[in-house]
């Protein structure tokens, strides 16, 4: 039950909620003003023709100027909160091949871009290219090497290793976007690009031998496969940070708010006005006296219903309470460790971070810290909504980086390709000068030189 309540989402708390309060008798939601014999479930209150706070009137010679005005103002409030509301700008959800098809104008034009365009039609769900090029020249009328060139193109574009035709293809196109970033492994490179076979059949003596190093180096290489490629890159994709377009039909509502306050910042697990839950005070006053050994004037299946249902209502309270606790404190670690990304909203500042972290802090297993924010979000202090997983990737992108720097540099003195490689390293994220201007040039900013005023 644990496990499961710390995966739900807010709105599938509020449902699980529903159900329990159904099932189990001994449940109930507390109210200050509760309705006596209501057969009506607790989470419909206040919404109950019968409830008397809704029924509740004032004659109209009792209400003073004042009230009047504090009414009116009151409803103005209302009206502001309900168009104040940031779920209404919560960013649309963007495709693999929207996003590659934005990459892809940034880098190629003309004929090019026509191929490449229409080349992304063929990348499946997993990112892959499920096409074969040599049909593909006689529907678009190109030669081998301009789709070539087309596909070559789109190999480049992020999440790492889209556009590959299969796996070996997949990893190499990793590990040679790792290698430009100065994080790459050259033996593993190696392993896949010469010894693909013999990697699938596990044969690490044999690569060892041909590749003259050490079985363990061999092995550091197969684990460093493992851990820092993906498969299935698709997987990696993320919605860019600035698409803020609406759409209607996907509104998310977020599970943890995150405010700022005079003091710092302040968190909110959402639906905890749902969670104020307490066990019936008759099924309490009868299960104290089963435990204090008075039960001669109960039948043993009352004793059984009794038991059963009180300490089920107290194991789901203290199961919803700690799911509370532990999002809030995932929360709190995140806002420690992304103080700089919160104050500023710019992605410069996103410090590298992974689950293993958070559940060191918290002395938790990775597997709780996943479970607890997997399909959760969070809603930041200037009200954009983004999934928990954005604070946990591997690593801001490069690119974000470059262009944020010249944004912000002094325009009588532009920053050089070297000194921004220099910035960059200084924070974290060894670069090289040549990958500086590769990521300059395909968001076509131009040289330092060309930028002075």
């Amino acid at each position: 039950m644990a496990n499961t309540l710390l995966q739900m989402s807010s709105l599938e708390l509020q449902q699980a909620i529903e159900q329990e309060l159904v099932e189990n008798p001994a449940l109930e939601q507390e109210d200050e003003h509760p309705c006596t014999g209501c057969e009506v479930a607790p989470l419909m209150c206040k919404d109950c023709p019968h409830n008397p706070e809704r029924n509740k009137d004032t004659s109209p010679d009792e209400i003073s100027l004042e009230d009047l005005e504090c009414m009116f103002d009151a409803s103005a409030e209302n009206v502001a909160e309900e168009t104040d509301d940031p779920i209404v700008r919560i960013q649309a959800e963007v495709s693999l091949r929207d996003s590659l098809r934005e990459q892809l104008r940034n880098i190629a034009s003309g004929r090019l871009l026509q191929l490449g365009d229409y080349l992304i039609n063929y990348v499946d769900d997993s990112g892959y290219l499920r096409c074969d090029l040599l049909e593909l020249t006689l529907e678009v009328d190109a030669t081998d090497e301009e789709l070539g060139q087309a596909l070559s193109l789109i190999q480049t574009l992020e999440p790492p290793g889209v556009g590959a035709r299969d796996l070996q293809e997949c990893l190499l196109i990793q590990l040679r976007f790792l290698a430009e970033e100065g994080r790459g492994n050259l033996i593993a490179e190696r392993i896949v690009r010469e010894y693909w076979s013999e990697m699938k059949a596990r044969k690490l003596a044999r690569i060892a031998r041909r590749l003259r190093v050490k079985l363990d180096k061999v092995v550091q290489a197969l684990k460093f496969i493992q851990d820092r490629l993906n498969p299935y890159p698709a997987a990696a994709f993320r919605s860019p940070w600035d698409y803020k377009t609406f759409d209607a039909g996907s509104v998310i509502r977020p599970d943890v708010i995150i405010r700022r306050s005079a003091t710092g910042y302040e968190i909110e697990v959402a639906g905890n006005e749902l969670t104020a839950l307490s066990v019936n005070s008759y099924y309490r006053q009868i299960y104290n006296e089963l435990r204090n050994g008075c039960s001669k004037k109960y039948t043993d299946q009352e004793k059984k219903h009794i038991v059963e249902y009180v300490e089920r209502a107290d194991l789901f309270i203290r199961n919803i309470n700690q799911r509370r606790k532990t999002l809030r404190n995932i929360a709190r670690c995140i806002t420690e460790l992304q103080h700089g990304f919160l104050d500023t909203g710019s992605k410069l500042y996103l410090r590298p971070l992974t689950r293993a972290t958070i559940a060191e802090m918290l002395n938790l297993h990775e597997s709780t810290v996943s479970r607890a924010i997997a399909n959760k979000y969070v809603q930041l202090p200037n009200e954009e909504v983004v999934p928990f997983d954005f604070f946990f990737q591997s690593s801001p992108s490069i690119s974000d980086m470059i262009a944020q720097l010249i944004a912000s540099e002094d325009k009588s003195r532009p920053l050089s390709d070297q000194e921004i490689a220099n910035i960059l390293t200084e924070r974290g994220y060894p670069i090289a000068r040549r990958t500086v201007v590769k990521y300059r040039e395909s968001q076509k900013i131009l040289s330092s030189r060309q930028r002075r005023r």
